[in-house]
């Protein structure tokens, strides 16, 4: 087979190659900004919700549970 011919068949060979890489960075890119939306979704969304409940207070995280004598006391 000519030489040309060669080169001309390996060039071609290595641009399908390089299109699909770049095909499948981008797509993996896509994948990665759409979980990221998603992600920041729920967090927001999650924000939303605990904010809504009555009572709820976002810098209490000791739970409080009743003790033997009746009263209430935090525990960790």
């Amino acid at each position: 087979m000519h030489p040309d011919i060669l080169w001309q068949l390996a060039a071609a060979h290595t641009r399908d190659l390089m299109t699909e890489a770049g095909e499948a960075r981008r797509a993996r890119e896509a994948r990665h900004a759409q979980r990221r939306r998603l992600a920041a979704h729920l967090r927001r969304s999650t924000r939303l919700a605990a904010q809504r409940q009555p009572g709820s207070r976002r810098e209490s995280r000791i739970p409080v549970m009743p003790a033997a004598g009746g009263r209430v006391e935090g525990s960790r």
